[in-house]
């Protein structure tokens, strides 16, 4: 039996989980959650990482009460593309901007002036966001923050808390990947763009792969909380996506990488394939996919849609009004009202952190001239139709860069357990759609650092792990010609 903790730090809340693993079956328990949000500070948006990493103590405290001292292993996995910088002293010069801050409006476009696009993407494959490492820094370099001259190392948000866990100072490489300052042909740093932007390219910690074992938790915060010195600091995938994706329940006996396709659904939903390698190219770009990295030198080639974010915004809203509004009933609401009557792309700027997001449905439906969605089913219908097309529409442009057909969808993340969007998932898509596990974030990060210790073979038995102890749901396809109709007037709107 091993015993292994993983903390899942996401946009909206952070877990700490402790993960049992016994005879190919693994057990999770939660101990401990708390709210993570980002505050505005005079006119920025950051993120308190401070609090973080003391909710992260407070785990740890509660772990040594419920089990103990002895612990195998700890690792760490957030959501990508923000950083801290730290002085000579190791010491924070900013607080930690959150992906949605202002301060990246309009910078893409200047961004390009300086280095054009194609250049970027042939040595980064990634997809072009205005959320992305490079354009945050680049908002800095545009507007002339002195915070880069005095700033002797970056570190990716996991990466930062490894460090004051560790001691150590790395930069995970599936993190790394979404910076779109890191070369996936080369598996480091893109140290040609680091150079254009007249960045010291010393501010850029060595890059380890998932798998890797840091060394010892530092001894003072043993000795704080009460654990064990032995215990392993253990890199998984640090981003939550790459984390996620090394847990579907995929059967790699029945089926080739490129037949299967997963949809990591949250606040974002990330759909895409696993390759062997990078796959940068005019169409991948044309399509703006993304290629980020993942288990055992692995590819997450992929592209980010938004998510279940409207829903949540939507939901904030309603509670305000209302008291004890669950998404049980959103969904019996959706369900009642009426289908296909509003068409929009999910993904459209205006969606990407409105004052008021009911308000920006609402005008986006009247802009094309449909009728305005009032009630909470017929808002949250709408959301959930518009998600399962824009999966549609992601998914033949995936299709179309790898010349493969997808045969099989796993929806693995808190979105699995959205039975109603699942369910049009499959209709649109026309596919069998497997949901689950939930809790695919920590169960990658737990089984990862178990595959590290040498309890786990090889990725094949921590897929079949994933199997045997957590339950899939199916979903076949329903009311195919409806969905086939609504899905082409869906693309006339978009």
């Amino acid at each position: 039996m091993v015993r292994i903790l993983a903390f899942d730090l996401g946009a909206s809340s952070g877990r700490a989980i402790v993960g049992t693993l016994e005879k190919e079956k693994l057990e999770l328990d939660e101990i401990y959650r708390f709210t993570n949000e980002g505050i505005h500070v005079n006119n920025s948006f950051c993120w308190d990482i401070l609090r973080i990493f003391q909710k992260m103590k407070k785990s740890l405290s509660i772990y040594v009460k419920e089990y103990g001292s002895i612990l195998d292993s700890i690792g760490i996995d957030t959501w990508g593309v923000d950083f801290v910088l730290l002085d000579e002293n190791d010491d924070l010069i900013q607080p930690a901007h959150h992906y949605r801050d202002h301060r990246t409006d309009g910078m893409l476009e200047k961004l390009f002036k300086i280095v054009p696009k194609e250049e970027i993407f042939n040595q980064t494959g990634i997809q072009f966001m205005q959320i992305n490492t490079i354009v945050q820094i680049f908002s800095m370099i545009y507007n002339k923050s002195p915070r880069l001259s005095k700033a002797k190392t970056l570190l990716m948000l996991p990466d930062y808390f490894n460090f004051l866990l560790s001691g150590k100072k790395y930069s995970e490489s599936s993190e790394a990947s979404t910076s779109q300052l890191y070369n996936p042909i080369k598996k480091d740093w893109s140290y040609d763009l680091i150079r254009k932007l007249n960045l010291d390219q010393e501010i850029f910690p060595e890059i380890i792969q998932p798998g890797t074992i840091l060394g010892n938790i530092q001894e003072h915060i043993a000795a704080e909380m009460g654990l064990n010195p032995e215990t392993k600091i253990t890199i998984p995938p640090t981003h939550d996506t790459g984390s996620a994706v090394a847990a579907v329940p995929v059967n790699m006996d029945k089926y080739n990488p490129r037949e299967w396709a997963y949809l990591s659904s949250g606040t974002w939903s990330l759909l895409g394939v696993e390759l062997n390698r990078p796959l940068i190219n005019d169409k991948v770009l044309k399509y703006n996919f993304t290629n980020e990295g993942g288990i055992n030198h692995t590819t997450r080639f992929l592209k980010n849609i938004s998510g279940l974010w409207l829903i949540q915004e939507c939901k904030k809203l309603w509670d305000m009004k209302e008291t004890n509004l669950t998404w049980e009933r959103i969904d019996q609401e959706a369900m009642n009202a009426q289908s296909f009557q509003n068409f929009f792309n999910p993904d459209d700027q205006v969606f990407l952190n409105p004052p008021n997001m009911i308000n920006a449905i609402q005008r986006q439906c009247e802009l094309h001239n449909q009728s305005r969605p009032e009630s909470i089913g017929q808002i949250s219908r709408c959301v959930f139709e518009n998600l399962a097309f824009k999966y549609k529409h992601v998914m033949e442009q995936l299709e179309d860069v790898i010349g493969t057909k997808i045969k099989i969808l796993h929806i693995i993340g808190g979105g699995s357990q959205n039975h109603f969007l699942n369910q049009f998932t499959a209709n649109v898509l026309n596919i069998p759609v497997r949901a689950g596990p939930s809790e695919a974030t920590a169960i990658g990060n737990i089984l990862t650092q178990a595959l590290a210790l040498g309890e786990i073979k090889d990725m094949k038995n921590l897929r079949r792990v994933v199997r045997n102890s957590f339950q899939i749901t199916e979903y076949t396809p329903k009311n195919k010609s409806k969905w086939k109709d609504a899905y082409n007037t869906y693309l006339t709107n978009i």
